[in-house]
């Protein structure tokens, strides 16, 4: 088995393909009993799930994107499956909740010019299992700050089906992206955020510590944010009505941690529709941008691990692909951990 699948997340999601353990879950998340139909249905996805992603691991660059987001809609599945007190397959939508827009005519011409012109294909979100997924995670996002637990949830609005989004739209979004980003001088949309706090009585307050917060500062203050800089930190901070209207757009690193444990907090600049999403639905955006470019345009694919004309943000994609197959399982096994901790809490 390869490096990619020996390490303690796919250990503990171990639980998902253990009949008893499901239902162990389940009853203490919703003091309800699953049945074995339903039991089956959460174990068969997870089960799928860990063979797609361990087939990956083992294969050639050609196909990995596709095996990976076949894993990462197999986990998905199983994940939102066990998240529901009380629905099971029949209750989910056919499709994977996204379609693409017009890539034929995005990657027409000379093959350099597609691969040039890779950050502005788009996507549209519709039904199916991407909106199944962040139905059952209500489009939550579990906060960092100076730990490894989750230290505070917010559950961003769900937004309205129809939303396009472009691969830049993602990909200039994610913070573990930051040493390409780097190297490439593209313009990173996300900054380090330091000391947070909120009071749902008062205000949030943030320190940023990211020169390149200036690029999007302004995003902020149209939002009803006040922003200063104090040497190369700033100060941001709203109302608690404000943020909980307009909540920041946060992300993490997970690839590079916080002394090799904290996932590390930034502050994104928001999309411009204004819609927010969790981490896992970027994440399985990301996965379906790569999936369906490496298995519906396989000349566009290879070519950019080929050497030609127009592969400069091969490394950026390389490092995209890396970031799906170690992240994401990781972020379902949060969700998963956490949604079960707050149970334990309300009860």
């Amino acid at each position: 088995m390869s490096s990619t699948m020996q390490n303690s997340t796919w250990q503990k999601l171990l639980f998902l393909e253990s009949h008893d353990s499901v239902i162990a879950w389940h009853q203490q998340a919703f003091s309800r009993t699953l049945n074995a139909r339903r039991t089956k249905e959460i174990t068969s996805a997870a089960r799928q799930a860990r063979e797609f992603f361990r087939n990956s691991a083992e294969s050639n660059v050609s196909v990995k994107p596709l095996l990976t987001f076949y894993g990462v809609a197999s986990l998905s599945r199983s994940a939102a499956l066990i998240l529901n007190p009380k629905g099971g397959e029949s209750g989910l939508t056919q499709g994977h909740g996204i379609t693409t827009v017009e890539w034929p005519k995005t990657l027409s011409g000379e093959i350099s010019s597609g691969l040039t012109a890779l950050g502005e294909l788009k996507i549209k979100t519709c039904r199916g299992l991407f909106s199944d997924i962040i139905k059952q995670t209500n489009n939550t996002i579990c906060i960092h700050i100076d730990s490894s637990a989750v230290e505070w949830r917010i559950p961003y609005e769900i937004p309205e089906l129809g939303d396009e989004l472009t691969f830049d739209d993602l990909l200039l979004r994610l913070p573990d992206l930051n040493c390409e980003h780097k190297r490439s001088s593209q313009t990173a949309l996300y900054a380090s955020a330091g000391s947070l706090s909120y009071d749902p009585d008062t205000e949030f307050k943030a320190q940023v510590t990211s020169d390149n917060f200036l690029e999007f500062i302004d995003s902020y203050r149209s939002q009803g944010y006040q922003a200063t800089q104090d040497n190369r930190s700033f100060s941001l901070n709203c109302n608690s009505k404000n943020f909980q209207k307009n909540p920041p757009q946060f992300f993490h690193s997970y690839i590079n941690k916080i002394f090799e444990t904290i996932p590390a907090l930034h502050i994104v600049k928001p999309l411009n529709s204004g819609s927010r999403y969790s981490q896992i639905s970027l994440t399985y955006m990301l996965s379906y941008f790569l999936g369906m470019l490496s298995r519906y345009y396989p000349t566009h694919w290879t070519s950019l691990f080929s050497g030609e004309k127009g592969d400069g943000r091969w490394p950026e994609i390389y490092l995209a692909q890396k970031y799906i197959d170690l992240c994401f399982p990781e972020l379902i096994l949060e969700f998963l951990d956490d949604s079960l901790v707050a149970s334990k809490n309300k009860a």
